[in-house]
Formats: structure tokens, sequence, C-alpha cells
């Protein structure tokens, strides 16, 4: 509450709860005049009653309700009024900056001879071409055009290998070549194994290249999937060849193993470490922001 000296009139305010029921005595600081202080009694309380201050902070922590703020003697209905002035005139400017809109634009008559092109339909995907690197750097594009290269070239090579195996006779060359007979078995895991794989891998990479470039809501998951599938095929093909080498060479010296072996080693890093980073690089956000709003 606000209090005033009776003899020099200086004022200050002053907690209500620190007075006690029966007053208090006070001392004014500038005139040294002492006058006594009643505790103003409790007045009936608005629908804007409040425990705690909006301006100052000042709470009760009880249930006793204010209208006016004991500790800065701010009257809360003012405030709270002076609040939802400010909210309304909010509102009304979002609704006019809401209204006021491109689209609403009037458009200008064009020249005669001269097409405007027509807007993009709503929803409509994105054909897979390149002009994406025209207009700037796409990520999108560079990312899937980068998967449908690489499985092209496994598409080519799985092919190429797929055709030999099955257009010669290999089981009767090898046969006539060694001193037991060579199974059918024996020369589809020689020779025809690996082809099929590299096919099978192309077309699997291709298609989520595809969507990839799409924006299909699978195309991002599946080149995830198809390099995780890489960086696991990667290092089995290494290993593979290096156990073919061991078991074709005949008495090779002991450091032979060691370079074989080093050499497996740095070639699986040397197309794991690319993978990997674009793996990485495919679970970013920012990447994602943009997939989605292509």
């Amino acid at each position: 509450m606000r209090i005033e000296c009776p003899n020099c009139k200086a004022s200050g305010t002053i907690n209500d709860l620190e007075i006690p029921d029966d007053g208090m005595m006070l001392a004014c600081p500038r005139c040294k005049e002492s006058f006594r202080v009643e505790k103003p009694r409790k007045k009936a309380t608005s629908a804007f009653a409040t425990n705690t201050c909006p301006s100052c902070g000042y709470s009760t922590f009880c249930e006793e309700v204010f209208d006016e703020c004991p500790h800065c003697g701010l009257d809360v209905k003012t405030v709270i009024e002076r609040k939802r002035k400010e909210d309304v005139q909010k509102q009304e400017l979002e609704m006019r900056n809401r209204n006021i809109r491109p689209d609403t634009v009037v458009a200008l008559p064009q020249p005669s001879g001269i097409i405007t092109p027509a807007a993009p339909a709503a929803g409509e995907k994105p054909a897979i071409s390149l002009a994406g690197f025209a207009n700037g750097f796409d990520p999108v594009a560079a990312v899937g055009w980068g998967v449908a290269v690489w499985a092209a070239v496994f598409l080519l090579l799985g092919g190429w290998g797929v055709i030999d195996y099955l257009g010669t006779d290999l089981q009767a060359q090898l046969s006539e070549q060694s001193i037991e007979p060579v199974s059918a078995w024996q020369v589809f895991w020689g020779y025809g194994f690996l082809p099929w794989i590299k096919l099978l891998y192309g077309l699997a990479a291709l298609s989520a290249a595809f969507g990839f470039l799409q924006r299909a809501a699978w195309g991002m998951q599946g080149v995830q999937q198809v390099v995780m599938a890489s960086l696991v095929l990667v290092p089995m093909y290494e290993t593979g060849q290096y156990v073919v080498w061991v078991v074709k060479s005949i008495a090779p010296p002991w450091w032979a193993y060691l370079v074989e072996g080093v050499s497996a080693m740095l070639v699986s890093a040397l197309w794991m470490a690319p993978l990997y980073f674009l793996l990485l690089y495919l679970k970013t956000d920012s990447l994602k922001r943009v997939y989605r709003k292509s």
C-alpha cells in the first residue's frame, strides 16, 4: 500500500502483509516524524483479483488475492485490460497479413504473342531429369543419379556375366580339363553366383534410385538399405576373393598371405569409406528436409 508522512508529505510504499492487524508506528526518514499506519481493510475483490502481480511478479503464495498490488501499487484490472487490447491488435494484424497473400495479386495482362507457362499442379511429383543441376546444386538429384549410375555399372557387369555363364557350356569345358568330372553346382558357384548377385544388386539399387529421384515415401529408406547392403557385401566379397586365392595358390611364401590380406583390407576400406559417409549424409536432417520439400 502507499503511505505518506503527515508532516512533510514524503510518500512511499509498504507491503500490506507486513502491517499487523492493530497497525504499526513508522518514522519518516526525512523529517523524523512518527506516525501510525493502520492496516487497510480487505476490500471486496473483483473478477480480476489475483494472487500474483502481472507487472512485478509479487505473489502471496496462498489463496489471498488482491485487486491492487501491495508491492508496486499497480491496478490488476488496468494491466489485464491493456494486455487484452494488445492481444486483439495482434490478432487483427495477423488477419490482415493472412488476407494479403501472393495468390491474391491481380495478374497483369501479357503482351500479345507471349505465352504464360502454366503453374504446376498441386501435389505433382517432379519428373526425373537433370534440370536440377542447371538451376544449382540439388543434393537429392546428386545422390539419386549417383546411385543410378552405380546401379547401371553393376547391371552391365552382372548381365554380361550371366549371359556368358548361360551361353557357354562351361561344365563340359571344365570337365575336359579336369581329371574328375565337374558338377553343375561347382560351375554355378565358380562362374554364375557372382554375376547373378551383381545383376540382382543392380536391379535393387536402380529401383531405389528411381524412387529416390521421384521423392517417393519409400525412396529414402530404399537408398539407405542399398548403401547398408553395400557396406556388408564389400568386405564379404573381398574376403571371398582372399579365400579363393589361398585355395588356388600353390605353396606361396608366408609374406604373400600378408600382402594379399592387407590388399583385401585396403580395397575394402577404399570402397566402404565413401559408402559410410554417404549413409551418414542420408540420415542428416538437412537432406531429409530438402527431400520432403521437393
